[in-house]
């Protein structure tokens, strides 16, 4: 049942993004592309190493680098790899609409707060990169915790893995991440 509803959640947000991109469909001439960007995106993409790069390539660096800034923890960074406006389910069946780079990279610090981060080592993997479309990917990352997770009050949560599904969206010649679905895995690996 649950495979079910994370399918259709999927299906929401590739119709909402697909929709969404209908009337942006214009050409976009080279000295237009900093100026079709939010102004949050102009300026924490400039230290981003995920490359413009067309199609399959590109959505995978997108994921690489999404991998690397959660493993270091990286609220920022993550939020960078984002779009100005964020889904997110997480692990719990709980959506979170993000708008704005503040409130993006306040919701990863968050998560990343209830951790102790002496213990916090997450294994990150990219399963699968798939091309929807010329714009659009979907991109799906397994996090696992071999040791669990020790939280900062003293609790722990045993082993386990998730997979990350990542919506992913050529903005402007950026791969960005516009939604993410968080599914806990019955057994990790």
């Amino acid at each position: 049942m649950s495979l079910i509803f994370t399918f259709l959640r999927i299906l929401s947000l590739l119709t909402h993004l697909l929709v969404a991109n209908q009337g942006t469909r214009r050409l976009v001439r080279s000295d237009q592309i900093g100026r079709s960007l939010p102004p949050e995106h102009l300026e924490a993409l400039s230290h981003t190493r995920v490359a413009a790069k067309p199609g399959e390539a590109g959505a995978r660096d997108l994921a690489g680098s999404w991998c690397s800034a959660y493993k270091r923890s990286d609220p920022e960074r993550l939020a960078a790899l984002e779009t100005r406006e964020m889904e997110i389910v997480d692990r719990f069946g709980d959506w979170h609409h993000l708008i704005g780079f503040k409130a993006r990279a306040q919701f990863w610090k968050d998560g990343f707060d209830m951790t102790s981060r002496k213990d916090f080592r997450p294994e990150c993997f990219i399963q699968h990169v798939r091309l929807i479309g010329l714009n659009a990917a979907i991109a799906q990352v397994t996090v696992s915790y071999g040791e669990g997770i020790a939280l900062t009050d003293g609790n722990r949560i045993p082993p386990f893995s998730e997979i990350h599904t990542l919506v992913l969206a050529n903005v402007a010649g950026k791969w960005l991440i516009t939604a993410e679905d968080i599914v806990q895995q019955n057994s990790w690996r």
